[in-house]
C-alpha cells in the first residue's frame, strides 16, 4: 500500500493543478474580470488626457486560450462640447481585436505591450473648432473604484490595422468632407506623446493611410473630381501620393457633344493626371487651419482638354476675376504652396467655327516648369509665378513665363520665345478657324511681351519670318474646303509681306494694344493681343498697332 501512495499524491496534485487552471479561465472570463479590464483602460483615458476626453466600451470578450480579447462599439469622444479655436476627434470602433496579449498584463502591469490590434470597422471624425479664444474647461475628475493594485500609465502597440474606416472631417464654417471604406496602418504606437507635457505630432513613428475611390462633385455638380487612390506615408516626414486623379464632366458624354449642348459659348474640360506626389505635407494646419501647407507639389504627365463651340450663341456671362490668380483666392481650403513643378504636361484647346462644320485644335506637349508660390489664406498674399517650357503642337520648342502680382485688378505680364519652325504647322488651328491655309513660310523669331489687366492689354510682338504664302479658303460642302485661287493671289501679292527678314528696312516689332471682352477668358485676351501683333508683322496692320 505504500508503494501506492506516491502515485495517489501525484494525481491529486495534477488534479488541483487542472482544477485551478480551470478555475483561472473561469475567472479570467468573468464578469469581474472584463469589468476591471473596461475600467483600467477607462481610467487611463481621462487621466492622460485631463478628462477632455472619454471611452466607452460596448461588450468585451476574453479568450484566455487564445490569449486574445475582442471588443466591439469602442467610442472616444470629448467628455463635453468644446467651444475654442482648437480641433477635437471622435471615434468610433466596430470590432476591435487584440492577439497574443497577456491577460495579466491588463490586470496588473503599469505599461501595457501589445503587438498587434485590427480593427474592422468604424468612423473617424474630426471637428474643427471655431475662431473663437479657447473657453473650454475640462470636467472635474471624480474619484473612482480602481481593482488594481498599479494604475495604468501607458500603452504600447507595436502595429495598429484599421480596415473600412469611415472618415468625416468637419471645417469651420466650410461644411464637411466624408470619406469611406479607409484603410489606416499605425506602427510603433506610444501614449506618451498623447500626454500634454510632452506632445509631438503623432503617437506613432510611422503610419500609412489609403484612400480607395475619392469622388467629389465642382462647379454646381457641373463635373466630377475622382481618384482611383491616395496613400499618404510618414510621421514627421508626410508625402502624398495620389494615383489617376480625373476631372470629368457629369454628363458624360464627349466635349464636343456636351458643348455643342451648352445654352452659349463656353469652355468644358477634361482633366488627367496620372500622379500627383505632395512632399513633407503639413497635417495639422490642414486640420486645425484648413490650410494645405507643403514645400512642394508635384503634377506627373498631367493632361487638360478644353473645348469651346463658336456655333453656339455667344456668352454675356463676366468673366472679369477669374484669371489663375484670382480663382486661387476663391477655393474653400487656404494654400501655402511655394513650389508647383509640372512634368511632361500637356493641354489642348478644341474650338469649332462659327459655322459648326470643322475644328481647330490647338496643342501644347511636353510642358515642364514650376509654378508658384501658390497662397491663399496666409498672411502675406504673395505674387503667382509660372515659368514653363512646351513643344508648339508637338514639335516646336517655346518658354512662357507668366507673373501675376498682388492686388485686385488682375494684373499680370508673360513672356514668351519661339523657337524658329515652319509656319506651316500652325494649319491645324488656322485652318478650321481662318479658312487660310499656309502654304509655305518659315518664322526664325516669334517673341512677345503682353501686360495687362482686368480692362486691357498691351503687348509688343517681334516676328521675323520669309517665303510666306498662304491659301484662302472656302467651304465646298459641309466639312470639306477648296482653293480660292485668285483671292490667294491678291493675298500673296497686294496684303501679305512675302518675307520680313531681321536685316531689312522694315519694322519688325509692334506694340499693340486691346481691349478686354469681359465675356472672354484671359487667355482670350492674351491671343488677341498677341494675334494683332503677328498680323502687323506680316503686313496687315490694325489701326491702334504702330512700331515699337
Amino acid at each position: 500500500m505504500l508503494g501506492l501512495r506516491p502515485i495517489i499524491i501525484f494525481f491529486i496534485i495534477i488534479f488541483l493543478v487542472l482544477l485551478g487552471i480551470g478555475g483561472f479561465r473561469y475567472w479570467v472570463k468573468s464578469k469581474d474580470v472584463t469589468e476591471t479590464v473596461k475600467d483600467r483602460v477607462i481610467t487611463w483615458v481621462k487621466e492622460a488626457t485631463n478628462g477632455t476626453y472619454i471611452l466607452s466600451i460596448g461588450d468585451l470578450h476574453i479568450d484566455p486560450d487564445k490569449q486574445s480579447l475582442l471588443v466591439s462599439e469602442l467610442i472616444f469622444e470629448p467628455a463635453a462640447k468644446k467651444s475654442g479655436a482648437g480641433t477635437s476627434f471622435k471615434f468610433r470602433m466596430e470590432n476591435l481585436l487584440i492577439n497574443n496579449v497577456s491577460i495579466s498584463s491588463f490586470l496588473e502591469s503599469s505599461l501595457l505591450e501589445l503587438s498587434n490590434v485590427t480593427i474592422a470597422g468604424g468612423e473617424f471624425e474630426i471637428i474643427q473648432g471655431s475662431d473663437k479664444p479657447e473657453t473650454y474647461l475640462p470636467p472635474t475628475l471624480k474619484p473612482e473604484k480602481r481593482f488594481s493594485k498599479k494604475g495604468l500609465r501607458g500603452v504600447k502597440i507595436d502595429s495598429i490595422q484599421l480596415s473600412q474606416l469611415d472618415l468625416t472631417y468637419k471645417a469651420n464654417k466650410k461644411g464637411s468632407t466624408r470619406l469611406e471604406s479607409v484603410h489606416l496602418d499605425l506602427y510603433d504606437f506610444h501614449t506618451d506623446s498623447l500626454l500634454s507635457n510632452s506632445f509631438t505630432p503623432l503617437p506613432v513613428k510611422r503610419f500609412r493611410l489609403a484612400i480607395q475611390n475619392l469622388k467629389t462633385e465642382l462647379a454646381d455638380k457641373e463635373y466630377e473630381l475622382k481618384a482611383e487612390q491616395c496613400i499618404i506615408n510618414g510621421t514627421q516626414h508626410i508625402q502624398a501620393i495620389i494615383k489617376d486623379i480625373e476631372l470629368n464632366p457629369t454628363a458624360g458624354n464627349s466635349l464636343e457633344s456636351i458643348a455643342a449642348k451648352t445654352p452659349v459659348q463656353m469652355d468644358v474640360y477634361q482633366l488627367r493626371i496620372p500622379e500627383v506626389v505632395i512632399d513633407s505635407l503639413d497635417y495639422r494646419a490642414f486640420l486645425e487651419d484648413s490650410i494645405i501647407r507643403t514645400p512642394m507639389i508635384v503634377l506627373n504627365k498631367p493632361s487638360l482638354i478644353i473645348f469651346n463651340d463658336r456655333s453656339r450663341p455667344l456668352s454675356t456671362r463676366s468673366k472679369i476675376g477669374k484669371n489663375p490668380h484670382q480663382l486661387i483666392q476663391q477655393l474653400t481650403y487656404g494654400l501655402d504652396v511655394p513650389l508647383l513643378q509640372i512634368k511632361n504636361g500637356a493641354v489642348t484647346y478644341n474650338e469649332k467655327n462659327k459655322e459648326g462644320t470643322a475644328i481647330g485644335k490647338l496643342h501644347f506637349g511636353t510642358i515642364t516648369g514650376n509654378a508658384g508660390p501658390i497662397q491663399k489664406g496666409v498672411e502675406t498674399k504673395g505674387s503667382l509665378e509660372l515659368d514653363l517650357e512646351a513643344h508648339l503642337m508637338d514639335q516646336v520648342p517655346m518658354k512662357a513665363k507668366f507673373y501675376f502680382p498682388p492686388g485686385g485688378n488682375g494684373q499680370f505680364t508673360v513672356k514668351a520665345a519661339i523657337q524658329p519652325f515652319q509656319l506651316a504647322v500652325l494649319n491645324p488651328v488656322i485652318q478650321p478657324l481662318a479658312r487660310v491655309e499656309i502654304r509655305s513660310g518659315k518664322s526664325h523669331q516669334l517673341n512677345f511681351t503682353i501686360h495687362g489687366n482686368d480692362q486691357g492689354a498691351e503687348g509688343r510682338v517681334r516676328f521675323t519670318y520669309d517665303n510666306l504664302k498662304v491659301d484662302i479658303l472656302k467651304e465646298k460642302e459641309p466639312g470639306t474646303t477648296t482653293k480660292r485661287p485668285l483671292v490667294s493671289l491678291l493675298a500673296n501679292q497686294l496684303l501679305l509681306r512675302t518675307n520680313n527678314r531681321a536685316d531689312d528696312r522694315k519694322d519688325h516689332e509692334f506694340l499693340v494694344r486691346e481691349e478686354r471682352d469681359p465675356a472672354k477668358s484671359f487667355f482670350n485676351l492674351i491671343w488677341k493681343t498677341l494675334f494683332e501683333g503677328i498680323k502687323s508683322s506680316s503686313g496687315i496692320r490694325p489701326k491702334d498697332a504702330k512700331p515699337a
